[in-house]
């Protein structure tokens, strides 16, 4: 059998012609939510039907709550079909819910309702799977594709636009005679992928493998891309090599497209990515050759296929809007990976905050450090400084607030060394101090901030609270309680924390700290 080595060409897309976008409103006085949700007609290049319309199929938009804790709100979960591009929601706001969240995908058949037909279960959209992870339908299949976003409960109004959660793996046809797949017309595909696809987070939770069930046939697409199929964003959890086998009537032993871990980690990390396999111009396949080499083809631009694929429309600039889960970087930027980053941003605007920022500003956003401001510290004798109990009924994510509080009380201590966490922090800080007018400064984060942020599913994020100390540890929040400093205890095995505990004046911490974004 001849192996292709596949290192991939990736286009970064974002969704344009087929975004989901949504405007909303409140009745001034009836609790009731209503939501208008459209599909954008500009620029129809390059769905061959020019529409969100697959035969055979209907789309479903399905809208979850959960609170502040990142929990979904029990017995809400609002279902409405999209017809011609639109949809509306109204429902009675359920109590506590923080976030609102929105998953747009196709159910085979006429009714929206049965979910068995559909081909993901979103039964969670903390925890969006495939429905069939062995089935044809997933690829080649425009049906395949889905869209979805979150929204903050404090800030509905206005629009919400529903992008991809996938990288879409595809080969051209065009690439088919260079890549020396000429004449082999049918497909067996092996994707080893993710899916546990937390909509709040962006992120995917375990490993699979796509693949047919036994005695189904797929063969290459006649439209412009000859294979594709769309992966959940992929990390280190998936191990085992992708294979894609092309085969015929006439030649059953075929070649293959191989793809390790470590590419599909590299190139399928993110969501809204075209990923091509593509030819190696340089080296052309040669008769008898076992090894194909392709190229990496990176292109900005991408806006579609020439010609039209079956691919929905994209548009050239990558969205700003920010969501939980994205890098932002020095300038308070979003930024599509963790080199290019400072934090990753755990929570929206809209939140209960009286922090002081400056005058005009309004928060977009909020982020924790991919690095630790101290290294594990004793917090000493910290009731000596009398620092007040804080308002987090009233204003949990008042991080900056209550943290400046603390910095005022350790400016009019005798020695602030006694101090060592509140000191190494306010004074002898390990993150370079923000210099955008896009950020607030660093600051230690309230308990509510801190709970979000460690539930965060980012892999970097985590990788950094685990690397932080080399035992189990108390990460510091700047929430104050009649018994005294909150902190939550980090455990470095699995990526897990505990519940809220007081932080004893014995005990060591460490601080993590946070940042505001501002729109």
């Amino acid at each position: 059998m001849y192996s292709l080595l596949a290192v991939f060409g990736m286009l970064f897309a974002s969704c344009s012609q087929e975004e989901i976008v949504s405007t909303s409103g409140t009745g001034s006085n009836d609790g009731m939510v209503r939501l208008s949700v459209n599909v954008s007609d500009e620029a129809l290049v390059t769905r061959a039907s020019q529409s969100l319309d697959v035969e055979g199929y209907v789309m479903r938009c399905i809208c979850q709550a959960v609170n502040a804790e990142g929990t979904l709100i029990e017995g809400f979960n609002e279902i409405v079909a999209v017809t011609d591009g639109k949809a509306s929601f109204e429902f009675e706001a359920p109590e506590g819910a923080a976030n609102y969240l929105f998953w747009a995908d196709y159910v085979e058949g006429s009714d929206i309702e049965a979910s068995k037909s559909a081909l993901y279960n979103a039964t969670s959209l903390l925890e969006v799977k495939y429905n069939l992870n062995k089935n044809v339908k997933l690829f080649n299949n425009p049906a395949a594709d889905a869209f979805c976003a979150v929204a903050s409960a404090a800030n509905i109004g206005g629009s919400i636009t529903l992008k991809r959660p996938f990288s879409r793996i595809a080969i051209k046809a065009s690439d088919l005679e260079k890549l020396g797949l000429t004449g082999l017309d049918i497909i067996t595909p092996s994707i080893n992928a993710m899916q546990g696809y937390s909509v709040l987070n962006q992120t995917a939770s375990a490993a699979v493998t796509l693949q047919l069930n036994i005695n189904e046939t797929l063969n290459v697409s006649t439209g412009d891309l000859a294979f594709y199929c769309y992966v959940f964003p992929v990390n280190s959890t998936v191990t085992k090599n992708t294979n894609i086998k092309f085969t015929s009537a006439s030649d059953e032993i075929g070649k293959s497209i191989s793809i390790t871990a470590a590419e599909m980690q590299e190139k399928a990390s993110s969501s809204n990515n075209a990923v091509y396999l593509t030819p190696d111009e340089d080296n052309p396949v040669q008769p008898g050759d076992e090894t194909i080499k392709v190229d990496i083809i990176i292109d900005n631009e991408y806006t579609g296929e020439e010609g039209g694929t079956e691919e929905p429309g994209t548009d050239p600039t990558p969205s700003t809007e920010l969501a939980v889960g994205d890098y932002i970087n020095t300038n308070g930027e979003k930024v599509a990976t963790a080199e290019e980053a400072i934090a990753v941003v755990f929570a929206l605007g809209g939140q209960n905050d009286n922090s002081t920022y400056a005058e005009g500003k309004t928060v977009e956003a909020y982020a924790m450090s991919l690095n630790k401001a101290t290294n594990r510290n004793r917090v000493d004798t910290y009731t000596d400084l009398g620092l007040a109990v804080t308002d987090d009924a009233a204003n949990a994510y008042a991080g900056l607030a209550f943290s400046t509080a603390i910095e005022t009380a350790l400016g009019t201590a005798s020695d602030a060394t006694a101090y060592q966490m509140f000191n190494s922090f306010f004074n002898n800080s390990l993150v370079e101090a923000t210099a955008s007018e896009n950020l607030s400064e660093w600051y230690i984060p309230s308990l509510a901030q801190l709970q979000a942020a460690l539930a965060t599913t980012n892999a970097d994020l985590i990788a950094a609270l685990k690397a932080a100390y080399t035992g189990n540890y108390y990460c510091a929040s700047s929430t104050v309680t009649a018994e005294g400093l909150q902190g939550i205890i980090y455990n470095i095995t699995d990526g897990t924390s505990g519940s809220p505990e007081t932080i004893g004046t014995g005990a060591s911490a460490v601080v993590f700290p946070v940042v505001t974004i501002f729109e």
